[in-house]
């Protein structure tokens, strides 16, 4: 289902180009499903832990070999403990570039707009997260998926006296190499660190998750 579905995004974004031949477009796809927990490293801080749950899309169209448009959404909900309360961190980064290597690797910024809080502990806020990010193979089974974002606020006025707020991930996916349909993909589990600035407080955890990778055959 997940191949399907990162096959789906390079397939519609092949539609959308003036060129009828999917042959002639080149693009890709990341798609993780992705769970973490953060924990607060200041004593006074609240919540004391911020646990997420979520999907991560990333696309990119390209121009011509390497240089391309870059899309991201981001979808996550959980919750705080220590003082229990839904939480949520969506985003839409519409507005990127984006850098391919070899076959699926992938390096880009993008920008855009999204929202984030839970009940009872962490403000709701409009977000506006600059985020960069990269794809790349150790090899035929080892990858190294690296974040880093800026996020500035509104609409959350103690928030906003410690923006911009940074997200920062590291982790290493373990998987394999294949063609599915003729497209170069990949796909496996991983694992990492994250580290957050929210709300003026500082956070560190781990992630965990799946993750699979699909795009167009280089032109040669």
């Amino acid at each position: 289902m997940t191949r399907a579905a990162a096959l789906l995004v390079v397939v519609a974004a092949a539609a959308g180009t003036a060129r009828a031949d999917l042959r002639d477009t080149q693009g890709g796809a990341v798609l993780r499903y992705e769970a973490g927990d953060v924990h607060a490293l200041d004593d006074h801080s609240e919540p004391r832990d911020l646990a997420l749950a979520g999907a991560h899309l990333d696309g990119v169209l390209l121009f011509g070999r390497h240089v391309g448009y870059h899309a991201q959404l981001d979808l996550a909900a959980g919750t705080t403990l220590g003082r229990a309360g839904f939480a949520y961190d969506v985003s839409l980064l519409p507005v990127g570039v984006a850098l391919r290597f070899g076959d699926t690797q992938l390096v880009g910024v993008a920008g855009g707009v999204g929202a984030m809080g839970a009940v009872g502990s962490i403000d709701d806020a409009a977000t506006f997260p600059i985020e960069a990010f990269a794809d790349l193979a150790l090899g035929a089974h080892l990858r190294v998926m690296a974040r880093a974002r800026a996020t500035y606020l509104a609409g959350a006025t103690v928030r906003e006296d410690h923006q911009p707020e940074l997200d920062a991930q590291l982790a290493v996916r373990l998987g394999h190499r294949y063609r599915e349909w003729g497209f170069p993909s990949g796909n496996g589990y991983f694992v990492g660190g994250e580290y957050r600035e929210l709300a003026g407080e500082r956070f560190a955890g781990v992630i965990f998750g799946y993750a699979i990778d699909l795009a167009t055959a280089p032109q040669r």
